[in-house]
């Protein structure tokens, strides 16, 4: 699905390239706070697993928590769907100018 780069609407050239903030990365977030956030989780999952010994409610509870789980998958797939349609920031080589298309 390679598809040619759009021509900048202010000179048609067709010098474009993907414009890339580097401002909207997420790679600043620190070790710290991605092995808190993975402590965090799998103390959550052991928490729901001691739920489900403990407790005669536990089909119930199961079967709400794989429809929550579920619809949480489609609606993050619909996201995803969703930005891939947006248009993307380009900018021209030859003109300097950003554009979106």
């Amino acid at each position: 699905m390679n598809q040619p780069p759009p021509r900048c609407p202010a000179c048609g050239s067709s010098a474009t390239l993907p414009f890339e903030n580097e401002e909207a990365s997420s790679a600043n977030e620190s070790f710290a706070e991605i092995m808190l956030t993975v402590f965090v989780f799998f103390l959550s999952l052991f928490l729901v697993f001691l739920l489900f010994l403990l407790s005669r409610a536990s089909l119930p509870f199961a079967m709400i928590l794989i429809l929550a789980v579920f619809l949480f998958w489609r609606r993050k797939k619909e996201k995803h769907r969703e930005a891939k349609r947006q248009a993307h920031a380009f900018v021209c080589l030859d003109c300097s100018r950003n554009f979106r298309a």
